[in-house]
């Protein structure tokens, strides 16, 4: 085929050795730079067929650096191929999930903040506490409102999801296998910020376990909280959360109201538990229909208990709600919270 190049390209006028862009994992987040092809390039027969045919920078950069929410698992591939973390889309969704677009919904990220209390006059009453905190979390991590839970603030009760109390399906879901927190610790450094008591170590060491019913809210200028951010992005990056820890104290400081309320902020311990929502989903009933045991059994023998509902509060907690015989042998509700 004769192509007319106009009477400015000249045989042998291009510079020697004009190699097309491509990808480069070696440079990080810079590989997905924007590149500017050059009117003409080198791009050889074994490039062109490396490439899948795909014009420069070729297949590798356009999957790698794609934003296509579609395309997780080919742009983590990518990366994986060449031996270098993905700079800017959590694989650990891929990992977790799987490869299909519909079911990368599933990572769920459960953890405690450790929280300097500055000001404990602004910092007494535990329902504003978690409604300003999941606020600064929804706005410093970037996630929709809806998929930030401030399970627990310390001295407060323990706020269920409003499907806690549904029953499991028959066998309950599949168990899933946690993530592996090494990963996460090699490409965000693990840290422990220290626990003032055992009681405290032991609520802090895993998302399931609540802290206890008479802990104080704030305890040697610390107070600490439980949440699960579920359905995480892709673009957000595990190893980026820890260096919001300031910016998540600012945001809670604004909801409340004062820039004093709180000092620092951490993440505690780091890495935080990683897994699939059908294995937080499942331990969270688990762990709801257990605490109504404990609390059946924790009743003093004899007493009439009567039968047994369920309400959900505003604010998707949930609490058992019992019907008891007073002294005259009438009725009323008894409300119990676990804490």
């Amino acid at each position: 085929e004769k192509l007319d190049l106009g009477p400015d390209v000249l045989h042998g006028g291009n510079s020697l050795n004009s190699q097309c862009p491509r990808f480069e994992p070696q440079l990080g987040a810079g590989a997905c730079k924007a590149t500017v092809a050059p009117d003409s390039c080198e791009w050889s027969w074994l490039s062109h067929r490396c490439e899948k045919e795909v014009d420069p920078p070729g297949y590798f950069h356009k999957t790698a650096c794609s934003r296509d929410s579609t395309k997780l698992a080919e742009s983590c591939k990518v990366w994986q191929r060449f031996k270098k973390p993905h700079p800017s889309r959590n694989c650990l969704i891929v990992d977790m999930c799987g490869e299909k677009p519909q079911e990368q919904k599933c990572l769920v990220m459960t953890g405690n903040l450790k929280v300097e209390v500055l000001n404990t006059s602004a910092y007494e009453n535990t329902t504003l506490i978690a409604g300003a905190m999941q606020t600064a979390l929804v706005s410093t991590l970037g996630v929709s409102s809806s998929n930030v839970l401030v399970l627990q603030v310390r001295g407060g009760v323990y706020t269920w999801p409003d499907w806690a109390s549904r029953p499991l399906q028959p066998g309950g879901p599949p168990r899933r296998q946690r993530l592996l927190q090494e990963r996460v610790l090699q490409v965000s450094g693990g840290n422990s910020s220290g626990a003032n008591s055992s009681s405290l170590q032991a609520s802090l060491s895993d998302w399931i376990d609540q802290f206890g019913s008479g802990d104080p809210i704030v305890e040697n200028g610390h107070g600490y909280l439980k949440f699960a951010i579920i359905e995480m992005p892709d673009s957000l990056m595990p190893d980026s959360i820890p260096g919001k820890a300031s910016a998540l104290a600012t945001a809670f400081n604004t909801q409340i109201g004062t820039d004093s309320a709180l000092g620092s902020v951490s993440f505690t311990p780091w890495p935080p538990t990683f897994l699939h929502d059908d294995e937080y989903t499942a331990e969270t009933k688990q762990e709801y229909q257990e605490s109504l045991r404990t609390t059946e059994e924790s009743r003093p023998k004899g007493t009439d208990s009567g039968k047994t509902t369920t309400k959900t509060m505003k604010g998707s907690t949930t609490v058992a709600t019992k019907e008891t015989k007073g002294p005259s042998g009438s009725t009323a509700d008894a409300t119990t919270t676990t804490g």
